[in-house]
């Protein structure tokens, strides 16, 4: 489920843990966590099916279990991956229509000190949230064939056990560490939401079962109600005085509806029915699986140790606040990484011209997809936020730019993680999380306290350089090229900055969009790709 109220600019995606209010998209699928730390990767989708009908005794397909076939070589799968992704691009569209309109009131109602609390509060329940969820959303999606309920039954009784001794653990750890965690102010909103991380783990299988039958319509309304719920709380209480308890109570709230709301479309009732042998499996896939997500989390931690430190809970606030835009603003990130899952679990390894197909323009779409919205609030960002949120936050703009930037240049890593997680290369993906999450919190460390929060949106930059690690990695698996990619960052990427430079010299920053638009490939390639997504689309109509 995509976060509702958590911010985050996470390179890599994963999942889904649920966002929150204001904390961080992504994943894999991690509990969501409100507007704080980088968000936590969008979920990937099902593996396909690789038993064959004959196989599969009649009447035994269970909730969760895939559509039985899968497309065929040529152009099927494109198509299939561009309906669907336009499908998930609307649904984001709404929500992120509902969580802006929920951010604007209630960041301007309580104010940087009080969102840095929260989200503060939220990257670490995050971490927690991923430790104990185990990427056991992911596990379900990826078995083969059919899956029963009584497979169901046993994850969720798994995650209950994990939920509550990670719930223990972690709330005797607020006590022996309490004195060292930043920003000040932030241990007894953090307790709360540690006693709400078993609803944050428990939706995790209901999910699976949805997305496995690829029931996006179903996922788009459970979504986007959830974002109603968590704003319906946070919002009253913001305006009545509640500071970060307004998020707190709405983050419970929405979690709460997650569960309850995944349990009754899915179909799914959960029953105790504990099984040794999922047990281990699911652990030895969590150790594996999860463990990227587990060092994305701690890169999510830099922001309230780091800046919570040196700039207090309202520089925790500015730079939470910064990421909320860039996720919200960049609402066909999630969509995108989930599809390109999907649609590189369909692809051998032997189909190379397919696989680089995949990556490339899997690649390119991801980096228009990101950067034409990244650019076009750019533009109007000097007016838009001190209207909508007040003038006091006009001090993130920089580091939103900086982050922006980060998102867009990040473009190929996404899709190229999926194509590394649908061959099951679990550690490889750690290992880039891991040179990634070294290299932001280094940056930090010496930036922030020279350049003050805009340091976290350079230290974020810095850090791009693991993606050289991924590049070598996916390549051992296929052929691919930048070279169609590179036109159009050179030209996209400029403008994202535009909040950074003065009013009269931003028209400077189109200069390189303007020449690249000369250019007959560049124009060609995006003729041919509108004309992919109109076909497909016009194919789905049909």
């Amino acid at each position: 489920m995509a976060p509702g109220f958590v911010v985050g600019t996470t390179p890599l995606s994963h999942r889904r843990v649920p966002t929150g209010p204001d904390g961080p998209a992504a994943d894999e699928r991690a509990p969501v966590v409100p507007l704080s730390s980088p968000q936590p990767p969008p979920a990937p989708q099902p593996a396909p099916d690789t038993t064959s009908p004959e196989k599969a005794a009649p009447g035994t397909t269970a909730p969760g279990a895939p559509t039985p076939g899968a497309p065929g070589p040529g152009g099927s799968l494109g198509n299939l991956a561009v309906r669907g992704g336009a499908y998930l691009v609307g649904r984001e569209a709404i929500g992120m229509c509902v969580r802006l309109g929920g951010v604007v009131v209630t960041v301007r109602e309580i104010g940087p000190a009080n969102y840095g609390i929260f989200s503060a509060a939220a990257a670490y329940v995050m971490f927690v949230a991923t430790l104990a969820q185990l990427g056991a959303e992911i596990y379900l999606m990826r078995q083969p064939g059919t899956v029963d309920k009584e497979r169901y039954d046993q994850v969720f009784t798994l995650l209950l056990c994990t939920s509550v001794v990670v719930t223990v653990v972690s709330l005797a750890a607020t006590f022996v560490l309490g004195p060292y965690l930043r920003p000040h102010g932030v241990l007894l909103p953090l307790r709360i939401l540690l006693l709400v991380t078993p609803i944050n783990i428990l939706w995790a299988p209901a999910q699976a079962c949805i997305e496995r039958r690829f029931g996006y319509r179903q996922m788009g309304l459970l979504e986007v109600i959830g974002d109603v719920v968590l704003y319906g709380t946070a919002i009253p209480m913001a305006i009545l005085g509640f500071g970060p308890w307004s998020l707190v109570a709405g983050y419970a709230t929405w979690q709460a509806w997650l569960l309850l709301g995944s349990l009754l479309m899915s179909g799914l009732r959960p029953r105790w029915n504990w099984s040794t042998a999922t047990a281990r499996d699911l652990l030895r896939h969590g150790l594996t699986y999860s463990s990227a997500n587990w060092v994305l989390r701690l890169g999510g931690l830099v922001n309230p140790l780091v800046v919570g430190t040196v700039a207090g809970a309202a520089g925790v606030g500015f730079v939470s606040f910064a990421q909320r835009l860039v996720e919200t603003v960049g609402f066909a990130q999630r969509g995108a990484y989930r599809l390109g899952l999907v649609a590189m679990s369909k692809v051998r390894n032997d189909e190379q011209d397919r696989l680089r197909y995949g990556l490339e323009r899997g690649s390119l779409l991801q980096l228009i997809a990101l950067a034409v919205p990244l650019v076009a609030f750019g533009i109007a960002a000097h007016w838009v936020v001190p209207v909508l949120f007040g003038t006091e936050w006009t001090r993130a703009l920089p580091v939103y730019s900086l982050l922006a930037l980060c998102a867009v240049m990040n473009a190929s890593c996404l899709i190229q993680n999926t194509l590394l997680l649908s061959r099951g290369q679990n550690v490889t993906v750690a290992g880039g999380a891991a040179v990634q999450t070294a290299l932001m919190a280094a940056a930090a460390l010496v930036l922030v306290p020279v350049l003050g929060i805009d340091g976290f949106g350079v230290a974020s930059l810095v850090a791009l350089v693991s993606l050289a690690y991924t590049n070598h990695m996916v390549r051992r698996l296929a052929r691919f090229s930048y070279r169609s990619m590179i036109p159009f960052a050179l030209a996209l990427c400029p403008p994202v900055l535009m909040p950074l430079v003065p009013l009269a010299a931003a028209p400077l920053l189109f200069l390189p969009m303007a020449v690249v638009a000369t250019f007959p490939s560049a124009r060609g390639e995006a003729a041919q790709l509108a004309g992919l997504v109109r076909s497909s689309l016009r194919r789905g109509e049909e």
